[in-house]
């Protein structure tokens, strides 16, 4: 399972990406709409940084500013890490561990693919577990023990 790649994991996303003058409390609510924990900050085409969860708790809430009148520029995570798509899951999750990032963005060549989470690569080891359990308990249904 870890040896499957980023891509597999990731599918075809719908990236949210947001104006770097976009509230924090504007972007909060677009994440929760769509049910995403990271999103992109962009000027016109350009990527600027990534904005998470972990931002927003630490950068925002912890710090006392008001998300209405704070800007993703402000507080959003320049020059985020990333991985190849076609990277395995183990080397995903050592970036991860290395650059102390919960998040990594997808690319296939210079396209930006998508992103992929801590809790995307916990859900997929974990149904990977599921299934091998219920082919093992498939394959011993009826068998006389």
């Amino acid at each position: 399972m870890l040896e499957s790649k980023v891509a597999d994991v990731i599918g075809k996303q719908d990236l949210l990406r947001l104006s770097a003058d976009t509230s924090v409390a504007e972007a909060a609510k677009q994440m929760a709409a769509r049910h995403v924990g990271a999103m992109l900050v962009c000027e016109g085409e350009a990527l600027r940084g990534i904005f998470t969860e972990r931002d927003m708790l630490e950068r925002v809430v912890a710090a006392d500013l008001a998300p209405g009148a704070t800007l993703l520029k402000e507080v959003m995570t320049p020059d985020p890490a990333s991985i190849a798509a076609e990277e395995t899951l183990l080397q995903a999750i050592f970036a991860m561990k290395e650059r102390l990032t919960r998040h990594l963005l997808v690319t296939r060549g210079e396209d930006l693919v998508g992103i992929v989470s801590v809790r995307d690569l916990l859900r997929a080891v974990v149904d990977s577990r599921l299934e091998e359990r219920q082919r093992f308990d498939d394959l011993w249904d009826g068998f006389p023990v």
